[in-house]
Parts: C-alpha cells; sequence; structure tokens
C-alpha cells in the first residue's frame, strides 16, 4: 500500500510536467497534432490589440511555423530564384537564432501559390524540409543548430500548379505524399510517378515507396487513424486513390475507396472513427465527403456516411465540440454536425480563404487572404467574437503552441498571447 500511495504522488507531481513538455512540442507538423488543427486547452486569447511580438522573415511564402519547445522553424522563399531559407527562431521574442538556405531554380506555379508552401516537420532530433524543382525533390534533415544531417533527392516533380505538399513523422518515419501530375502539364514535362514515401527519420534510408495512381497532382499531408482492432494506419486522400491507408510499417496498401472527381488540396481530418476529405477546382463544385473506413470490413461497396457540397477545396475543415466547421475559398462558413452533416448555420466571413483554420476548445481562429483573422464561437450558433487585422495577406495556416497563436503573414510572423 505505501509502494502504491507513493507511486500515485510522484505520478501526480510528475503529469503536471509531463503535460507541459507534450504541450510544448506538440506542433511539430503542419496543422499541428495529427493534422487536426485543434489543442483543446490551449487557453488562447478571443481578442488583443497588439502582438507579443512580429518579426520580418526572410521572404514570402505560404508554409506555416512549426514549433519544437522554445524554437520556431519557418521558411521562406525569393520568388526571383526559388532559393527557400528555413529559420529558426526564437519563441521568446521572435529573434533569429539562425538560417539556412538552399539554391533551387523557378518553375511555373499557381498564382496563390509560392515555391515555399511546403511545411517542414520537427522533432526531438531534426527539422525536415522539402526543396524541390522539376527535377529535384530533395527531403533535408537539419539537427536543431541548422547543421545538415542528411539529404536525400526522390528526383522529379510534375505539375503544373507547384509543390505544396509537407512531410510528417510516425514513429521512426518521415512520411510524405509525392503526388504527381499526368495531365495538365506544361509542354516539356513528362509525367510522374506518384508516391508515398518514407525513410528513417535519423539518417535519411529509404523504408519504403509506394506507387499511387496518377492523375492530378494532389497535396494532402497524411494524418494516423487507428482501425477497430487497434491498429494505426497511415491515411491520405488523392483523386484517383480517394481515401486509402497504408501500413506505417511496410507501406502495403490496406484499403482504398470513394475515388475523387476533382483535385484534393486538403489534408483528410480523422475524427474519432471517421475520416473526412475533399476535393475541389478553382471553377467549383468543390465537395467533402465523411467516410467510415470500418464499414469497408462487411461492405464491399462502401458508402459515405455523408457529403456536403459546394464546401472547401483549399482550406482543411475543423471539428471541434462535435461540430465541423467548413471555410471555403469563396469565404464562407458552414457549421455542421460531425457525425451526421446536418447543417446548423452558414455565413459569409470574408472574400476568402486559403489557409486552413485552428482552434482551441472554446473559438475557431481563421485568416482569411487578406489577412484578417476571424475569431468564432466554437458553437452550435454563429458567433463571431472579434477581428485582428495582420497588416499584410496570408495564405499560411497558423499555429498553436506555448498557448499562444502565430500567424505567418506574406513576409512576416506575428505572436499573439503570453503564453503559459
Amino acid at each position: 500500500m505505501r509502494n502504491l500511495w507513493i507511486a500515485a504522488v510522484l505520478f501526480w507531481v510528475a503529469s503536471p510536467c509531463s503535460d507541459h513538455l507534450n504541450a510544448q512540442s506538440a506542433w511539430t507538423r503542419f496543422r499541428g497534432p495529427n493534422g487536426t488543427g485543434v489543442v483543446e486547452n490551449a487557453n488562447l486569447p478571443d481578442q488583443w490589440d497588439k502582438p507579443a511580438w512580429e518579426v520580418s522573415l526572410a521572404g514570402p511564402g505560404c508554409s506555416s511555423p512549426v514549433a519544437w519547445q522554445d524554437r520556431i522553424f519557418v521558411t521562406s522563399s525569393d520568388a526571383e530564384t526559388a532559393k527557400i531559407s528555413i529559420e529558426c527562431l526564437s519563441l521568446k521574442d521572435g529573434q533569429r537564432l539562425w538560417i539556412k538556405s538552399f539554391e533551387s531554380e523557378t518553375y511555373q506555379i499557381h498564382r496563390f501559390n509560392s515555391f515555399a508552401s511546403s511545411t517542414p516537420t520537427v522533432d526531438e532530433h531534426h527539422v525536415y524540409l522539402l526543396v524541390t524543382a522539376p527535377q529535384k525533390t530533395r527531403l533535408i534533415a537539419l539537427d536543431h543548430a541548422g547543421e545538415e544531417v542528411w539529404q536525400r533527392d526522390f528526383g522529379s516533380f510534375s505539375s503544373s500548379h507547384g509543390f505544396g505538399t509537407s512531410p510528417m513523422i510516425i514513429d521512426d518515419l518521415v512520411v510524405f505524399l509525392h503526388s504527381q501530375s499526368a495531365e495538365q502539364l506544361p509542354p516539356d514535362q513528362q509525367a510522374g510517378q506518384s508516391q508515398m514515401v518514407a525513410v528513417n527519420r535519423m539518417t535519411g534510408e529509404d523504408t519504403w515507396k509506394t506507387d499511387l495512381q496518377t492523375k492530378r497532382v494532389c497535396y494532402g499531408v497524411p494524418s494516423v487513424w487507428q482501425d477497430a482492432k487497434g491498429q494505426q494506419q497511415l491515411v491520405n486522400c488523392n483523386t484517383s486513390n480517394g481515401f486509402f491507408a497504408v501500413a506505417p510499417e511496410s507501406g502495403k496498401i490496406l484499403w482504398s475507396a470513394l475515388p475523387f472527381k476533382m483535385r484534393v488540396v486538403a489534408s483528410p481530418l480523422v475524427v474519432d472513427d471517421m475520416l473526412i476529405g475533399s476535393c475541389g477546382s478553382g471553377g467549383g463544385g468543390n465537395y467533402l465527403i465523411a467516410y467510415r473506413p470500418d464499414t469497408k470490413v462487411t461492405d464491399d461497396t462502401p458508402k459515405p456516411a455523408y457529403r456536403i457540397r459546394n464546401s472547401n477545396y483549399v482550406p482543411c475543415p475543423i471539428a471541434v465540440n462535435g461540430f465541423l466547421f467548413v471555410f471555403s475559398d469563396k469565404g464562407i462558413a458552414t457549421c455542421s454536425d460531425v457525425k451526421t452533416g446536418k447543417q446548423f448555420w452558414q455565413h459569409r466571413v470574408a472574400k476568402g480563404f486559403s489557409s486552413s483554420p485552428v482552434a482551441d476548445k472554446q473559438h475557431v481562429y481563421a485568416a482569411d487572404e487578406d489577412g484578417v483573422v476571424h475569431v468564432i464561437h466554437a458553437a452550435k450558433i454563429y458567433k463571431k467574437v472579434s477581428e485582428y487585422k495582420l497588416g499584410e495577406p496570408t495564405r499560411a495556416t497558423p499555429m498553436i503552441h506555448n498557448g499562444q497563436l502565430f500567424f505567418r503573414a506574406q513576409s512576416k510572423l506575428i505572436c499573439v498571447g503570453t503564453g503559459s
């Protein structure tokens, strides 16, 4: 009994510290924990008059910041040369601790894209970034002091819209979707082979590569879903495969279902037993599908749990408190029941959105393309709490870290909140 009492006391004492450390290193990939965009216990400010700090970055970009403990990592590009820079900034005041640059070459991109649209990922050892050009797709690992540890080149990249996918970490692997296009290409480009790629995060050596169907370049970042047997599956979406899952240990395709009609830009969202994905185009026709993969076991013809039309294309959806919030490229926000798709409200919020929203338990934070942050109550009834102008346009998804919000505007990083 005495030993149990001592163990309980030690657990009680250690837990706050452990929770704090976990919270410190939570936003390590695009859209944070498992790509959800949500940190429920963050207790973020719902309005503010001025930022905690604001710093200029090395150049413009659409990529998002990531963080490990007291360090922030963010990439930028040179629009004239396509050179990619990654900066390490102090969490305390945004002071630059180091910068590393990689030469590249210009190529055709969408007018809303940039050469720095891929968000890095970070762990306790390294920060990993993708640097691309038509003939090179480089995955590079730097230590936290900015020294290169390893670099891999995965060959050519084919797309008329440019690059935009981001790496993520699962177990000892760095994984990314090396999606390519077989249509709508510039005259001098050849179609490439789409793959999911996994390398050892310490050495950069190949663990597996899995061929996917190639049609239109897609940009979703994988997330982890746990099936009914408790097994982890690495899930993603693209146009031809639709929803699909691979085994993290081998790269074997476990299943695929519900191909999409158009390009998939937004990353999949894992909500309990459900996967949510979407597709679209600049001309409209966008739609969202919610799918329960476990129905595949007993149903040879899987069907969506529900479908939402006129939904998002570029921005990812977000789920909070049992509600699904979708911010469309045309500036319209919709709140639905995450389990059934039943709509509760729909409002025009802005002219347009490209960045994906983030949230805590109380509020959803959505930055529009003009650089206005809209703070909306995460509830069944629509209520806009406040607005804040960043002073520059943005297409980058915000970051939540240390109880603070970080907004990457076109060429600066803005920190909001006092922190935990």
